[in-house]
């Protein structure tokens, strides 16, 4: 009885929103030609003001940074399709993975063991968070609580030293390029493209949306909301661990200071992609190609020797700019 009234909830909520549906189809096209314009905006400027701008070797840099943001942002992008905001953990659950990635390979155990133990850490990591903020605790101050925790055991375990992977193994994890395209951006591909077929075709990606949206009405049709957190800060830690390994993969070897600046891109993805910081409105593709213009935007000031300061203002201006364009469009639209 209980499953269906959730399905009769389901479809009476569907009925009732079927304007608000088309609405947000409507939102989710425009956001996507969006990013599509400034992404090719940023290819043009750059390269009539770069020189090495679309050289061929800086475009597979940007597509790597890319990718490694990307697949952060699509995990990130269940978070925020939820209703639950941001993880704040995920830079340092990804240090965490390199670093436990790197010290298994380094006590030679093997890709294969390696890697399951790593990416099984991650999702137990994602799923105790995921979890608490299921149970009804603030997922920012979770998250952040979390980050400090992962911080701190990534420097038990590397000793705040270096940890070489001592083997060739997962070489091509890092630095393969089938078809001259890098292993990580095949990945972030491959990942974008089961994302959106996660939230278009599938009960997780409808329960999702529906929870975001209004987490009362999903609550009184019987959908467990519940649910939609603790699965989507899990897939949340599999795209960090994934993050983690490839980089130390990448550079053979891990430590507690990789990955900086990497929460503030992954919330500029969110955000200058489109997705309502509300939840239940939004596409992972709209993270992807966010992460895509972050990248191409980190990669332009890199080449005209920006220091770090001027780049974190930027990109804080960029989310800030975003942020009050989309609360402007929203509030046009009520």
């Amino acid at each position: 009885m209980k499953a269906m009234r959730a399905v009769v909830g389901i479809f009476a909520t569907d009925r009732n929103t079927e304007g608000e549906a088309r609405s947000q189809a409507r939102w989710r096209r425009a956001a996507t030609i969006a990013m599509l314009a400034a992404i090719a905006a940023a290819i043009v400027v750059g390269g009539i003001t770069t020189p090495n701008f679309l050289t061929f070797n800086n475009l597979l840099v940007v597509i790597r940074n890319a990718s490694i943001t990307g697949i952060v942002a699509l995990g990130m992008s269940y978070v925020t399709l939820s209703g639950n905001l941001f993880a704040l953990s995920a830079e340092e659950l990804a240090i965490l993975s390199a670093c436990v990635f790197a010290w298994l390979m380094h006590a030679q155990f093997g890709l294969l063991a390696s890697l399951a133990a790593t990416l099984l850490l991650a999702a137990a990591s994602g799923a105790v968070q995921g979890g608490i903020i299921a149970l009804g605790a603030d997922p920012i101050i979770t998250t952040l609580a979390f980050g400090a925790l992962f911080r701190g055991c990534a420097s038990l375990v590397s000793e705040n030293k270096n940890i070489a992977l001592g083997s060739k193994a997962a070489e091509w994890l890092g630095t393969g390029r089938p078809l001259g395209v890098p292993t990580q951006s095949w990945a972030f591909v491959i990942l974008t493209l089961a994302a959106w077929f996660v939230i278009e075709n599938t009960r997780f990606g409808r329960l999702l949306l529906l929870t975001g949206a209004n987490r009362a009405a999903a609550t009184a049709t019987g959908l467990r909301v519940g649910e939609a957190a603790l699965v989507a800060v899990t897939l949340l830690g599999i795209g960090c661990g994934l993050v983690g390994i490839s980089a130390a993969a990448q550079f053979g070897l891990a430590a507690a200071n990789l990955f900086a600046g990497l929460n503030i891109d992954v919330v500029a993805a969110i955000l200058v992609g489109g997705i309502s910081l509300r939840g239940g409105q939004g596409s992972p593709i709209q993270a992807a190609l966010g992460a895509t213009f972050i990248a191409l935007m980190q990669n332009f000031m890199l080449l005209h020797d920006l220091s770090t300061g001027v780049r974190m203002t930027v990109v804080g201006c960029l989310v800030a700019a975003a942020t009050c364009a989309f609360h402007a469009l929203q509030r046009s639209r009520a």
